[in-house]
């Protein structure tokens, strides 16, 4: 137990520093969810960071994504070493920070028993993929884009949806601790919807970003049935001709929202910080989402983001939807018409959500 709270401090010490929303989340969580969770987001954002780094070729980025796939199992090489080399090559301080602090993160995980790294496997395997398919569909230095939406739907399924399934494992085990005899529990597939929704929701926040990287994760197919090249895209003009586009992402990402009331029902009424750590994503994802609709999503300086007060508003109006599966749900259907609002308001011209 010692041994538990000296990782999970330091977990948190390092989780701290990398989100602000999802610290929030993952702080409320009981032990050992709390540990685990904590760790692979860690894992996850390191792969992250050095896909994200300029500069480095392409085959050093993949064989790290390799190492990392492979973390902590008998004879497997560490990357340690080579994501400290990548750290002063970083954007920003907090990666760089990140980095050098992966050795620390690796101590950390060495500590993990043999059951607990089974939680990881296939959440890594699954990131892991997701970035590989970063680097080798984006060669730095030219703009392209994902060829088709079956592309990003299994990116999204890779890089969301693995931690989807990964959360929904956590949340079994934590309830067959806290409530012995369960039966009933928060389904892999609904969070793997969720979670894919989860990174639709930044991709759709992240675009002008992305674009500066290189990056266009909006299929090349539906760009040319719009008369557009990613290269148009870096123009803040472009966006009411791509406005049709990203709201019909914006549905896909809504349908599977849609998953979280039987993903909330399923969570004992019990079990508060399980079910506070569901609403507030989701909430948060719908908000982001919310603030899409009206942003100019190629303006760098116009990226989609909820204000501080309105993170804290939600925490602070959880509480009576804690204990009941109505009220969760009342407040979810309320961002979603809100929502539907702001995207059939437009040009948009897709199907209803």
């Amino acid at each position: 137990m010692e041994n538990r709270r000296v990782i999970s401090g330091e977990i948190k010490a390092i989780l701290k520093q990398t989100s602000r929303t999802l610290y929030l989340s993952v702080n409320i969580l009981p032990e050992p969810a709390r540990t685990l969770m904590g760790m692979g987001y860690l894992l996850c954002r390191v792969m992250d960071t050095v896909v994200d780094t300029p500069g480095v070729p392409a085959g050093e980025k993949l064989a790290i994504i390799g190492m990392m796939r492979h973390l902590g199992r008998p004879g497997a090489e560490s990357p340690a070493e080579r994501v400290r080399r990548l750290a002063p090559l970083a954007p920003s301080h907090g990666e760089r920070e990140l980095l050098h602090k992966f050795s620390k993160v690796g101590e950390l995980y060495d500590k993990f028993s043999a059951e607990d790294r089974e939680y990881f496997s296939a959440l890594l395997a699954g990131v892991a993929d997701g970035m590989e398919t970063d680097v080798r569909s984006f060669p730095e230095g030219r703009l392209t884009a994902l060829k088709t939406p079956a592309e990003l739907e299994t990116y999204c399924g890779r890089m969301g949806g693995a931690p989807g399934v990964f959360w929904a494992r956590l949340y079994r085990e934590a309830i067959r601790r806290a409530v012995p005899g369960a039966a009933h529990f928060p389904s892999e597939a609904d969070a793997e919807m969720i979670g894919s929704a989860l990174q639709m929701t930044n991709i759709l926040r992240d675009i002008a970003a992305d674009l500066r990287l290189g990056r266009c994760y909006l299929p090349q197919e539906d760009l040319a049935a719009r008369g557009l090249k990613p290269q148009d895209l870096l123009s803040p003009e472009a966006m009411p001709r791509l406005r049709e586009i990203t709201a019909r992402w914006a549905s896909w990402a809504v349908d599977r929202l849609d998953q979280c009331e039987a993903f909330m029902t399923a969570i004992p009424k019990t079990e508060l910080a399980l079910r506070a750590a569901v609403i507030w994503p989701v909430y948060w994802a719908m908000d982001t989402l919310e603030e899409a609709t009206r942003a100019n999503l190629l303006d760098p300086a116009d990226r989609p983001r909820i204000k501080r007060g309105r993170i804290y508003s939600t925490i602070a109006a959880t509480p009576p939807l804690l204990l009941s599966n109505t009220a969760f749900a009342r407040g979810y259907r309320f961002r979603r018409e809100t929502l539907i609002v702001s995207l059939t308001g437009g040009n948009y011209e897709g199907r209803a959500i």
